[in-house]
């Protein structure tokens, strides 16, 4: 995960570093469904005249199986960060109340398409606006015989779930820098199910990539048991693979994360 004070490069007068307070925001049930986020209200200390944010949305939930299914996990939140500062320079943010909520996990889908993920934001109450915040992952979705028969077909092996683009890839930030997050991807196969995966996506700078899933021939018990759990924070759900008649739920999207830092003068 990325060093917030080494992105926002802020430091001492004379080039130095300065000692900074941190505040981290996020629901210690990291693996457990619907486990409702964090939120919280915080007063500005006195001698505080900025604060630093890094923000993850949380992630989509995977979609669930039945006889022959597979698909496409959740996507992954957006990333964001900005100095949030007095619109006066100079002039603290003491007193102001901003009210912050990391986003919670997804729930455990039985149907065919998961959940999308959920926001997480600061609310400045002074402002009436969100200051910053990161949006939701992408729900995941499967559907009947998508490990074989695709690729017999003659279309592409690797693919998107088709209600994607606008969750996905206009999920959104606002800050004064962010990344959006991506969709996860499926991999079908022309030989039964033995080879058919699914990629569920990190979010932004969390040192990871895409995560692979059992094939369909292994994964048969879906979820996190075919994937395990989605990475935190941010990351999407795994959807099952089946290539029988066994089946199961989608895998929770992740929750997200709020990492404050400020520095109080004299």
């Amino acid at each position: 995960m990325s060093a917030l004070k080494t992105m926002l490069q802020y430091g001492g007068g004379s080039g130095g570093t300065i000692a900074v307070n941190r505040l981290t925001i996020y629901h210690t049930s990291k693996d457990s469904p619907n486990n409702g986020g964090c939120c919280c209200a915080w007063t500005v200390p006195a001698g505080v005249t900025w604060f630093a944010v890094e923000m993850w949305g949380g992630g989509g939930g995977g979609a669930g199986t039945c006889c022959c299914h597979g698909g496409w996990p959740g996507g992954a939140g957006s990333y964001t960060r900005k100095v949030v500062s007095h619109p006066t320079p100079g002039t603290t943010l003491a007193g102001r109340v901003y009210r912050m909520c990391a986003a919670g996990s997804t729930g455990c889908a039985a149907s065919v398409t998961g959940c999308t993920g959920c926001p997480s934001y600061i609310y400045g109450e002074s402002e009436s606006a969100n200051v910053v915040c990161a949006q939701r992952g992408s729900r995941g979705c499967s559907k009947c015989y998508w490990g074989s028969n695709c690729s017999y077909q003659g279309c592409s092996a690797q693919q998107f779930c088709n209600d994607q683009s606008a969750e996905a890839f206009n999920g959104g930030w606002c800050g004064s820098f962010g990344i959006t997050g991506v969709g996860g991807a499926g991999h079908g196969s022309p030989n039964c199910w033995n080879s058919a995966h699914n990629y569920a996506p990190h979010s932004p700078y969390t040192g990871g990539q895409y995560r692979k899933s059992k094939d369909g021939c292994s994964g048969i018990c879906a979820g996190c048991c075919s994937m395990g759990h989605a990475h935190f924070p941010g990351g999407g759900g795994g959807t099952g693979d089946s290539h029988t008649s066994g089946g199961g739920n989608g895998a929770p999207g992740a929750g997200g994360l709020i990492l404050i830092e400020y520095w109080v003068g004299s």
